[in-house]
């Protein structure tokens, strides 16, 4: 059994990948869609019941915050 199947949604992600468009892409909005993930998964995570779902929502808030801070690193590098 694998544990990740790759199929056509792969070559899709590289298609997607190869296919960045620069000029309609805003950091700023990349950073506040990442600022609300955070904190929906705080808010979720106050209000999960269920010890999986409690694990679901860390998760979920720490990819969030990697994915800001890592954005913030970029718009610094681009706007110094």
């Amino acid at each position: 059994m694998k544990l990740f199947q790759r199929g056509r949604a792969a070559e899709e992600d590289i298609y997607r990948r190869l296919s960045f468009d620069q000029e309609n892409f805003d950091i700023a909005e990349e950073i506040a869609q990442a600022r609300q993930e955070i904190e929906d998964a705080y808010n979720n995570f106050q209000n999960a019941c269920d010890p999986d779902l409690i694990d679901c929502y860390i998760y979920r808030g720490n990819a969030a915050w990697k994915r800001y801070c890592f954005l913030l690193r970029q718009a610094k590098a681009i706007h110094s």
